[in-house]
């Protein structure tokens, strides 16, 4: 197996049990429920029934599941750039669309399944655009230039955080913060790869201070994501805002990144190509042919995407 397709492998299971987390944390959401009522059922006699242990359970793996995303890129930096685990990522989205269908019973309408076929076509093309590419590692990053890279998405970042002090609709402020989380869970894999091949490539964790130091700055991100997304969610954004813009800005800045700081990876048409596709997959199946289920809304709820 060559080294790009062991990253993406590691791309697709990672994002697969992400996205089949908040399945299962909508499956076991009645369990905190249950917990929050204990004094009154105790008060009533009423002893905790099997089905609620098993949600809770079910919602406690959901938990665990949601944390596993780092853990799979650091797998997959070993093989390859960032991107090529980034750009599976929109694989998940599929799996928690037959989760909801068949688990949960939500309707999915025939748009969802062209959406999700859409988004299998463009992560192909994403995918045979690395594949043919020439080897190459996160070790081979230009640090000035990726130096400069880091500076201008703090500072991108800084204005997008200032410009929710305005007052804007709900719409504007969910495309804000969906941008924010994009970006700072993008910034995680490709700090984490840069870490772990900082002086020797092909290794799962940093050798030197510098690999460690860089590779320690990455989870500050990634909580920074998940910060973002709650607040975003306690404002009121719909996911059908906030998911496919920060599922947009996670797959495509580790490219852009790499198509500047990495020497070797050039965009090519085949990579515009397959993010178009990609991109028009997501919206599809993103699109609502009716009142969107619970499951659905929270679907990036407490993400680090």
């Amino acid at each position: 197996m060559s080294n790009p397709a062991a990253a993406m492998i590691f791309g697709i299971i990672g994002s697969t049990l992400f996205h089949l987390s908040k399945g299962f944390q909508r499956h076991g959401i009645e369990a905190l429920e249950l917990f929050s009522s204990r004094k009154v059922r105790r008060q009533a006699g009423q002893e905790r029934s099997p089905k609620a242990a098993q949600k809770t359970v079910l919602y406690v793996t959901g938990l665990i599941l949601n944390n596993s995303l780092g853990f799979f890129s650091i797998l997959a930096n070993r093989y390859a750039p960032s991107s090529y685990f980034t750009s599976m990522f929109g694989l998940g989205l599929i799996a928690l669309m037959l989760y909801s269908g068949f688990v949960l019973k939500e309707p999915i309408g025939r748009l969802r399944y062209s959406g999700a076929g859409v988004l299998i076509l463009g992560t192909l093309i994403l995918g045979y655009d690395a594949i043919v590419r020439p080897p190459l590692t996160m070790g081979g990053v230009h640090l000035p230039a990726a130096g400069i890279v880091f500076a201008v998405t703090l500072l991108l970042g800084g204005g997008l955080i200032y410009s929710t002090r305005r007052n804007r609709g709900l719409k504007a402020f969910g495309a804000i913060c969906g941008s924010m989380i994009g970006l700072s869970s993008g910034l995680d894999p490709v700090l984490k790869g840069i870490g772990q091949n900082f002086g020797e490539s092909g290794r799962f964790l940093p050798k030197l201070p510098a690999g460690w130091a860089i590779f320690l700055a990455s989870f500050f991100f990634a909580t920074f994501s998940v910060v973002v997304s709650q607040w975003a969610f306690k404002r009121g954004v719909h996911a059908s805002i906030l998911i496919p813009i920060q599922t947009f800005s996670f797959i495509t800045y580790p490219i852009m990144f790499q198509a500047i700081a990495l020497p070797g990876f050039v965009l090519t048409g085949r990579t515009v190509l397959g993010l178009s596709v990609t991109v028009l997959g997501m919206v599809m199946m993103r699109t609502r042919n009716g009142p969107m289920k619970e499951s659905e809304e929270g679907s990036g709820a407490g993400s680090a995407v």
